[in-house]
């Protein structure tokens, strides 16, 4: 029992955690390495001037362990990926404002330790949003002070008078650019969905129109007086021009989608197969010419899920439309579809064989405006982790740069 209510807790903070990462991305390996490298160099001092105090040593030792295994990330197994938002936020909790606070309370207010917490404060500003800054330096403070305590590491602290001056001075500019510029972003953020969602709404409106417009006139094509072999023809040709109307509906829809999808849950979810949704999926994408021979689809083993047909028909689509994009760019590759079900790990497999993404690029791809596309919105792969994290389901991926991309949907609840 004890063990589901703190797995059911840890998954709600991983959700929360995600969430926020996704508004401003993480650099989970970069920060691993600079931050293992940093505490690991310096290891000779620590030795020397903290030799009869294990706890010094030992956070010291947990902040390089913990940065380490922050580096090597992208490695983690799919299940454990879910995850990695909020250990990358307890990984900065851990190595900048715990760690900074518990040596200041050990070894006192000088000015080495104050250009410390500024430096971490500014750390924070640059690798957090706002929200994520204050409750990671929160917890990080409040740990720190608590630990120390325990640790009777609090009676050194006391701020000469000399240090007054300098120590507030230090700590209302950084608070300063913290302010400013982390809730400029945020606005600039919000205008610019607020401006593509008008944008895309309007020019919705103008081309619907005329499409209504072409959609009647074929419909309302009278083809009984022309004789039987070319009225044939011309029920053919009028049925495909249908079909490209009605697939440029579907991408409006789509497009509209992505950038209305604000990730709560939706009321129309229903039971749903897997395997019939990629059939369907399959049945109903815009398919250019030879396309369609493109695609690969292997069934392993069929799962049902509880979630919106038409968006999750969307996600599919999304990812069916990126990968031909990149085949189409490299003038190579196949795309691999795969669902199946290992005992309680339910997925399906979006893989295409064209020019893989950088790794440099792949903690960023599901941020939006994020786009590796000359004409890309950077709203498509954000849409679909949106999406699918109302559906209990998330979304990673896995690339070897110059020979695959793989996005794999994981259902967390799946019979």
């Amino acid at each position: 029992m004890m063990i589901r209510w703190v797995k059911h807790w840890l998954d709600k903070l991983a959700t929360i955690s995600e969430k926020r990462v996704e508004e401003y991305g993480a650099r989970y390996v970069a920060f691993g390495v600079f931050s293992a490298v940093n505490y690991l160099i310096p290891m000779y001092m620590w030795s020397e001037w903290h030799a009869n105090d294990i706890s010094v040593y030992t956070v010291r030792i947990v902040a390089i362990v913990l940065s380490f295994i922050l580096s090597v990330s992208d490695s983690w197994d799919d299940s454990l990926k879910k995850y990695r938002p909020l250990f990358w936020h307890f990984t900065v909790m851990f190595c900048l404002p715990f760690l900074v606070t518990f040596m200041l309370l050990f070894e006192g207010v000088t000015l080495y330790w104050i250009v410390n917490i500024n430096i971490a404060v500014l750390f924070g500003v640059i690798l957090l949003d706002f929200a994520s800054f204050i409750a990671v330096y929160s917890v990080g403070v409040i740990l720190g002070v608590l630990v120390s305590y325990l640790l009777g590491h609090i009676s050194n602290v006391e701020l000469p008078n000399y240090l007054v001056y300098p120590y507030f001075y230090m700590m209302v500019f950084v608070l300063g650019i913290l302010i400013i510029f982390a809730r400029d972003l945020s606005k600039k953020y919000n205008i610019r969905l607020k401006a593509m969602r008008m944008l895309a709404a309007s020019m919705a409106h103008e081309i619907r129109t005329p499409l209504s417009t072409i959609s009647m006139i074929l419909h309302g094509l009278d083809l009984n007086d022309i004789p039987e072999e070319k009225r044939l023809k011309q029920l053919a040709k009028r049925d495909k021009a249908l079909r490209e109307v009605n697939c440029v509906f579907n991408t409006i829809d789509t497009t509209l989608t992505k950038l209305a999808f604000n990730g709560n849950k939706y009321l129309d979810h229903e039971e749903l197969s897997a395997e019939d949704c990629i059939r369907k999926a399959i049945d109903e994408y815009p398919f250019f010419q030879e396309d369609r021979s493109l695609v690969h689809v292997k069934i392993v083993k069929d799962f049902h899920f509880f979630a919106s047909r038409d968006l999750f028909i969307h996600v599919i689509f999304n990812l069916i439309q990126n990968a031909l994009y990149q085949i189409k760019a490299e003038r190579k590759g196949q795309i691999y579809i795969t669902v199946d079900k290992i005992k309680k790990r339910a997925f399906i497999s979006v893989k295409d064989t064209a020019s893989g993404i950088k790794p440099e690029d792949i903690d960023d791809i599901f941020k939006p405006f994020f786009t590796l596309k000359n004409e890309g919105t950077g709203v498509g792969l954000y849409f679909c982790k949106s999406t699918l994290r109302s559906m209990d389901a998330n979304i990673y991926c896995q690339s070897v740069y110059r020979k695959y991309a793989e996005f794999i949907i994981r259902f967390d609840k799946s019979w």
